[in-house]
This record gives C-alpha cells, structure tokens and sequence, in this order.
C-alpha cells in the first residue's frame, strides 16, 4: 500500500513539473480569477477557480494554478498541497519534495519542520529528510536548536538530529536571545543553550525574550522582566505584546494602552490599539479608528470605520463599506472606492472591484487587471490553513496571512 500511495505521489510531482515545462514554452494567458492576494516576496498568490498559483508584478502567470492549497511565499519559498499531501515549492514553482506530507512549516534556518504518519522531522532545502519524522512534537529551528518532545517530554537538538537538551520539560519554546521558557512541573523558567536554568521555574506563562525583554504572568496577570529576571512591568495587566522600539500594547480590563520597557504607560483607555506596524498603531475611539505614534500621540484622527496597518507607507482604511489608501500624514492618496484591498508591496496593491481584480501602483495608476470568475458552487479555499477545510470565500480578495494551523 505504501508503494501504492508513493507512486502517487511522485506522479503529483511529475504533473507538476509537466505543467511548468508547459507554461515556460507556451506561456499560459488567465483573464480571469476568483480571488487575488498582495504580493509577498514579488509573487501574489492567485486562484482560478479552486487552485492556487502566482504572478509576477508584471501579471505574468510564474507558478501555475495547480495547488488546492497555498500559502503566500516568504523567503523564496511557499507552502502548498495537492489532496491531502503537502510539500513546499521554490519560486520557479518546483517542489523540493514529493507531495507526501500531512503537515509541514516552511524553511527555518535551513530546515522545514514536517509531518508524516503523526510524527515530526525536518527536510532540508533539497527536500531530503536530514532529520527522520520520529518525534511526538516538534517546533521549527532557532538559534541552531530545535524543541522536539519525546515520550510527553520536550528537550532540544541540533541539525544533526542529536540531543543538546534532553527531554525533561512538560514544555519548550524555540531559544530567542540566547534563552528558552520551558516548563516544569507547571512552572515557566528560562534556560541557556547548555541546558542550565539562569530563571527559576515560577511563572504561569512566559513568552520568548526580544529586545531583552518577556512577558510573563502570575497570579493570572502580566508583567515584564528582563533577562536578569528583574521586574520591569508590574504584574498588573491581563495581557502585554511584544515590544517593538520599546514600547508595547497592553490590555487591562477593557480597555488597551501603550506602554514603554521602563514600565511608564504612554496612553490608555483606549477601546482597542493594534500592534505597530512602520511606526505607527491604528487604535479605535468612539467606533471610529485613526493612528497614533509611539508617544501615544494622535497623528490620523479616528475618522474611518476599518484601518489596517501601514505597508510601504500606505494604509487600508474603510467607510460606508469601500476602502482606499491613505499615508502616513492621514491624507488619502487612493480614493475610498473598492470592495476590497490589500497591504501594498513589491509597489502594488490589487483591489476589487464588482467586476474586476485591478493591480495599483502608489499613484493610483492602474498596472493591470482581471476579470472576477462568476461564483461557483465550490466554495474557494483561500490557502490559509493546513486542515484541508474550505473557508467558503468566493469572488473576494483572499486574505495574505501566513498563519500556521494547530499541528
């Protein structure tokens, strides 16, 4: 049966290359899609009909619409899936592996974390298994280890396969900055890269240090401490992000705020902030959204009903069910007009249109468009998620998230 089920999938593979032999002889022309994404490392992923492919910024079909599920591509290299089987593509589309997975992450560090027969390993990027799919659990490459659980037990290796760690943890995170929260009877402490414990096991919760700089929780709240194990932040927030710059968003009751790594909140009582993106967090007042800095000073004033995050200097914002773009400075530089729109990159944006997917540049200029394929009644898969379930989004700009699904 094995033997059986690889064959078929090293003919999945073989198609696949058949289909992009064919579109580098005889070019492949699409007029139309179902949905279209922003571009991510120069490629925007596109549908037709139920399959995924891409184009370049120039609307030049680079991948073929072959995939029942796709991932947008970072680093040069995507995630797809054909059936149930899954393996990643390079940016010429020509998959490092046969299709023969059940989970996989993309590159980290050299090496993917996958999936097969409800165990884990890791494939290098020329699709050999450097690592065998043995382990119970499994988190991607960091800082030259990765966190594998064996028999309920979590340890780290090395790209050799062998332990640096061994399995003693009930739980733990990837390193970042030298450290890893692992947990122990219960309790989150931190260790080093030889395995030694420099903060003790204590805490309800703890997050990866960035910036020298973690959230950890007890008592049911959050603070920060640093990498001495010295409170920063007192432990009175339901919730504290990542801090970028220096300053953090924090929740606490139902109202968020800003705050910086000498614990002084920026601003609060606010309805709702988002994390920062360029600089700059869209926040929420009064129903209506606007931007402030990271001094908590109001630079768009709240006037548009959805706002998303700056992408090369450009903002979704949303009224009256359309959306456009504005900069920085508030002023809307393409008019609020569309169905929907996505983050600007590579110097383009799609939009929708009732009849049409149009690609923008930063000058509104129209660079190329498609027509919309009328609704079938297959639901569209917009390539987000690993579990094989359609989302049931048809004719609608999918959405570009790289979000990896519960393993």
């Amino acid at each position: 049966m094995k033997s059986v089920i690889s064959f078929i999938n090293k003919g999945l593979t073989l198609l696949l290359m058949g289909l992009m032999v064919s579109m580098t002889v005889f070019g492949q022309q699409i007029t139309s899609l179902t949905s279209a994404a922003k571009f991510s490392d120069g490629l925007s992923k596109i549908s037709v009909g139920s399959k995924f492919g891409f184009i370049d910024v120039n609307g030049i079909q680079m991948v073929p619409c072959a995939f029942d599920y796709s991932n947008d591509f970072y680093k040069g290299y995507a995630i797809v899936r054909i059936g149930g089987k899954y393996t990643i593509i390079n940016n010429k589309g020509v998959p490092v592996s046969d299709f023969k997975y059940d989970y996989i992450e993309n590159f980290s560090e050299g090496m993917a974390l996958v999936r097969k027969d409800n165990k884990y390993g890791f494939i290098n990027t020329k699709g050999e298994e450097a690592i065998p799919a043995k382990f119970d659990f499994a988190m991607s490459f960091s800082e030259g280890m990765a966190s594998v659980t064996v028999d309920g037990k979590a340890g780290f290796i090395s790209k050799t396969g062998s332990f640096k760690i061994e399995p003693q943890y009930e739980f733990a995170i990837p390193f970042s900055e030298g450290l890893s929260a692992v947990m122990k009877d219960k309790k989150f402490g931190y260790i080093d890269k030889k395995g030694t414990v420099v903060i003790d096991f204590k805490y309800e919760m703890a997050s990866a240090f960035t910036g020298s700089l973690a959230s950890v929780k007890e008592n049911g709240k959050t603070g920060i401490i640093n990498t001495q194990n010295k409170l920063v932040v007192d432990f009175k927030y339901d919730n504290i992000t990542a801090f970028d710059n220096q300053v953090a968003v924090f929740t606490a009751g139902n109202t968020f705020g800003l705050i910086n790594a000498q614990g002084k909140e920026i601003k609060s009582e606010v309805e709702y902030i988002e994390e920062a993106s360029e600089g700059l967090y869209a926040f929420k007042s009064n129903k209506m959204w606007g931007y402030m800095n990271a001094k908590g000073e109001v630079v768009v004033a709240p006037r548009f009903e959805k706002a998303g995050g700056f992408s090369e200097g450009m903002a979704v914002v949303g009224l009256n069910k359309k959306f456009g773009y504005i900069n920085t400075r508030g002023e809307v530089v393409i008019a609020i007009a569309y169905d929907k729109a996505s983050d600007f990159s590579s110097g383009l944006a799609v939009v929708k249109t009732a009849n049409e997917f149009k690609y923008l540049d930063k000058a509104a200029n129209e660079r190329f468009d498609f027509l919309i394929e009328k609704k079938s009644a297959q639901p569209v898969n917009n390539g987000n998620n690993q579990n094989g379930k359609n989302t049931l989004e048809v004719n609608v700009l999918a959405s570009s998230s790289n979000d990896v699904p519960d393993k």
